[in-house]
């Protein structure tokens, strides 16, 4: 897994958090049999570990605690 960009983010409370987003690269082989690098989905986990659902471009869900939050 990849860490491809950070922002930082904030919830309906006021408080700041700071996400990593990550990307697994996907193998895969082209007809002549050579094998290409592709980037694979995006997942996004908050600094501390925790993971976030993507609801929109700028608008994320801390899963453990349903928290709604906002990319600044």
């Amino acid at each position: 897994m990849d860490l491809v960009d950070k922002f930082d983010a904030k919830g309906a409370s006021g408080s700041s958090y700071h996400v990593h987003v990550y990307h697994d690269p996907i193998t895969a082989s082209s007809t002549s049999g050579e094998l290409n690098e592709l980037p694979g989905p995006k997942s996004y986990q908050l600094s501390d570990g925790r993971h976030l659902h993507q609801l929109s471009d700028t608008k994320f869900e801390i899963v453990h605690t349903n928290e709604k939050i906002f990319r600044v």
